[in-house]
């Protein structure tokens, strides 16, 4: 048995990034940059004003109520505008190229118009003032986003706007999910006594949608064990990624882990000193990543979120692993024994954390408005109202 720490760095350990693939921007979201990407010319392009106004010589304007002679106009995209003179204006608006001779663009709210005229009521006008300088976003040959950037919707907007129209990316895993127990009966069909519906492969499927991991397939094994090494077989040689859910515990019934010693996977460690999620397995065959996760849905999700997550975004080339940590005052006091840390669901605000009722491993309503987790290691094991937690969120939150 292995504390939480330990589990989380043999897998961080064990695991290995993916192979790279190259994809259009349109669809890198959520995809991780392998390597850095330079710009090919510099943005803006051209001098550029960020208002609707009136392009001038800034030293023109010696007083408040300076008239200046409207020469004329310039809209975004034009390709040629005529310069600016002293004691000229030309009329521009958000976007445009600057005229040459102009130092500045005073926002349309700040003159008046009287005729061939514009009445430029600030002073004193600094040189600049409004103008969006060449390279002012990036520079031509500057590093635009490093490499192993997270692409999210601005940056691919920010990428499409220097041109660019393929990245290479890590690849997003492929997840394998093997579902076992007699008990389990596939939703829409009849329910008998002792049998419940199966939900953990749905609830997994839509943790990994979330994050942009689509390519998952699973498979049902009866409680036996030649049914579970052929599943875990066929699972194994198609995927990156296995999770079995349920038969890991200890039970005459739970066949997963001598399933996995069949299939040649070298198991890394089995079971975790925490509650819920103690009977947790991680394996490794080759590249393939084997996680035994509880039957109960409760810890199996806590399991996902702590230590599986963890091992899909690093090989998808992330270097945030875990769940986003944060120490906030707890709204309840809360105590236990014994000799695990504590895992517990709850919601958190901008500046509290509330445990949810339910903490039960087969409780899942909790987990259904839960924004984030609570982690209570055991030299933690009691804690006073207001006293600050460690609290991890969920990614959703």
């Amino acid at each position: 048995m292995v504390t939480v720490n330990e589990a989380k760095e043999k897998i961080i350990a064990n695991t290995l990034l993916l192979a790279t693939e190259i994809r259009t921007l349109e669809t890198s979201l959520g995809y991780v940059l392998v390597k850095d990407i330079l710009a090919s010319f510099s943005l803006p392009s051209f001098r550029q004003s960020s208002m609707d106004g009136y392009a001038i010589f800034h030293q023109d304007i010696l007083v408040n109520g300076t008239a200046l002679t409207i020469t004329g106009e310039a809209k975004a995209g034009e390709r040629s505008v005529q310069n600016v003179n002293k004691g000229e204006a030309i009329r521009i608006f958000t976007g445009a190229p600057v005229p040459d001779g102009a130092t500045a663009v005073i926002m349309q709210e700040h003159t008046a118009r009287e005729g061939g005229q514009v009445i430029v009521n600030e002073f004193p006008v600094q040189s600049g003032k409004n103008i969006r300088n060449v390279g002012q976003q990036i520079a031509e040959g500057a590093v635009a986003l490093p490499g192993n950037t997270l692409l999210c919707p601005g940056a691919v907007g920010f990428l499409l706007g220097l041109n660019v129209d393929t990245v290479e990316v890590y690849k997003k895993p492929k997840v394998g999910i093997l579902v076992t127990g007699d008990e389990l009966v596939k939703r829409g069909d009849a329910l008998g006594y002792g049998q419940v519906y199966e939900s953990n492969s749905a609830m997994l499927i839509a943790a990994l949608k979330q994050e942009g991991i689509y390519e998952t397939e699973v498979l049902y094994a009866e409680d036996d064990l030649d049914a579970t090494i052929v599943a875990l077989d066929a699972l194994s040689g198609r995927n990156d990624v296995v999770l079995a859910s349920g038969g890991i515990s200890v039970g005459d019934y739970d066949y997963v882990g001598k399933a996995l010693e069949a299939v040649e996977a070298q198991t890394v460690f089995y079971k975790v000193k925490q509650k819920p999620g103690k009977p947790l397995l991680f394996a490794r065959k080759e590249d393939t990543l084997f996680f035994a996760l509880p039957g109960n849905p409760a810890s199996s999700l806590v399991c996902f979120y702590e230590y599986v997550l963890p091992a899909l975004r690093k090989m998808c080339g992330r270097q945030d692993y875990f769940l986003r940590s944060l120490q906030l005052p707890i709204t309840h006091a809360y105590s236990f024994d014994g000799e695990r840390d504590e895992f517990l669901k709850a919601t958190a605000t901008h500046d509290t954390v509330i445990p949810l009722d339910g903490q039960e491993s087969f409780a899942l309503r909790s987990f259904a408005v839960a924004n984030a987790i609570i982690y209570l290691p055991v030299t933690q094991n009691v804690v006073a109202k207001g006293d600050l937690v460690e609290v991890h969120l969920l990614p959703f939150s």
